[in-house]
């Protein structure tokens, strides 16, 4: 007689007595437990356990919404506070969901995206964000571009889904830019996007982007950057007086 476990009561049970191991092993062989536990349990990892993509068909689409391209790149993954390195991955923009190839596996599965933290892929960082309500803003996974205590810059790419012809379809890609300040989320297009933001701040800002030649049309992330930081010195010296 043949007995079907269920992998999601035994995989508590692998994971207690994996840490069981891991307790009683000293020096190196504790450096890495989350990669150790995956090489111990496989397939039962908790961010393996999500439903199969359904990949874009090449008879329906001219192209496809994946960040930079099709193949899967490799990424780290910050998943429930958990550090996994050396993953597989591609990121589609237009549903908003990471897919990691399954070790072993010709297929991938949707990463819980409530679970996902932070993405590093192509020496960049994803941020899985959901924005307030009154921004107007979709919930997923922006580009962080500056992190300092009281503000924030991300960009963010996406992609609109536009009929090519009679029975194609194809993904148009966007890109806009958010100055995070108190919880709000202000579109910036250049630096009069910031000036408005600080107003009491606008000739600084305006002689900051003139003496440092900022161009917001070809040199965009490190312009809106370099503002943004400066901005941050302007509202703590602000601050501090």
């Amino acid at each position: 007689m043949k007995i079907k476990l269920n992998s999601s009561l035994i995989k508590p049970y692998i994971f207690g007595l994996y840490m069981a191991v891991v307790c009683c092993v000293p020096g190196n062989a504790q450096s890495d437990p989350v990669n150790n536990y995956l090489q111990q349990v496989g397939d039962y990892a908790d961010i393996y356990n999500g439903k199969v993509e359904a990949v874009y068909s090449v008879l329906l689409y001219k192209n496809f919404p994946y960040y930079m391209n099709f193949d899967y790149a490799e990424a780290s993954i910050i998943y429930r506070n958990n550090y996994y390195p050396g993953q597989k991955v591609r990121l589609d923009l237009y549903k908003e969901q990471l897919i990691l190839l399954v070790p072993g596996k010709q297929f991938g599965i949707v990463v819980s995206f409530q679970n996902t933290e932070k993405v590093y892929m192509y020496n960049k960082t994803f941020v899985r964000l959901i924005p307030p309500k009154e921004s107007g803003l979709k919930p997923g996974f922006y580009i962080q571009l500056l992190k300092k205590e009281k503000m924030q810059l991300y960009r963010k790419e996406y992609f609109n889904l536009v009929q090519k012809e009679m029975i194609y379809y194809g993904f148009e890609r966007g890109t806009r830019h958010y100055l995070v300040y108190n919880n709000r989320y202000h579109p910036v297009k250049n630096k009069g996007s910031f000036s408005k933001i600080f107003p009491q701040h606008k000739k600084s800002i305006n002689k900051f982007a003139k003496d440092n030649k900022l161009n917001f049309k070809q040199n965009t992330d490190e312009s809106f950057t370099s503002l943004a930081g400066y901005c941050e010195e302007l509202i703590t010296s602000t601050n501090k007086q």
